[in-house]
């Protein structure tokens, strides 16, 4: 059985299930984010899934004293294109499509912001970096987001240092910055 199978196996009474269950576009969507490298069959909800797994990460790497809870939540909370997309793909395209040439996903400004309030907060000299004691920020993530070396961290690094090698998000977010809208499974 393959994934997709198993998921929707796992996820719906087998009886109910129809050809017309889905969007046209669902089933290509959890495509997409599976061969993206996501694992959309954690949670009762793939998008659920995928937004926990790329703001655990933003936690782990920022060393930001939240949960990914949290940060999904207000997400959700502070999005309704992306908390009230019927399927699947609407979710995804309101959450890593960009709206106009220039900008960036809503999931990256999202992120960004949460840096940025971060660096504000902490500072409090003022300088728009933050030394390690000002940051609060275990020595071994510091040292990972300090890549110039000076034993201070700004936006910009923090925003770097997540952002870097995440291959899954980097992904998903060049397929829909790359397509006209139509989804067409390039990762096969």
């Amino acid at each position: 059985m393959n994934t997709i199978a198993g998921y929707v196996t796992n996820q719906f009474d087998r009886s109910n299930i129809s050809t017309n269950t889905f969007p046209t576009d669902y089933l290509g969507s959890i495509q997409l984010l599976d061969k993206s490298g996501f694992s959309p069959y954690t949670d009762n909800s793939p998008t659920n899934s995928v937004l926990y797994s790329i703001f655990n990460r933003f936690v782990q790497k920022t060393g930001l004293d939240t949960t990914a809870n949290k940060l999904k939540d207000e997400y959700l909370q502070n999005n309704a294109s992306a908390q009230n997309a019927i399927s699947l793909y609407g979710a995804l395209e309101n959450t890593f499509a960009t709206k106009r040439p220039g900008e960036q996903a809503a999931i990256v400004d999202f992120l960004n912001t949460k840096i940025e309030d971060f660096i504000t907060q902490k500072d409090s000299n003022q300088t728009g970096s933050l030394t390690q004691n000002e940051s609060g920020i275990s020595g071994e993530i510091f040292n990972a987001i300090d890549s110039n070396r000076d034993s201070v961290i700004n936006s910009q690094e923090m925003q770097d240092n997540f952002y870097r090698d995440f291959t899954q998000l980097n992904n998903v977010l060049n397929y829909f910055q790359n397509t006209s809208g139509a989804l067409i499974d390039i990762y096969a």
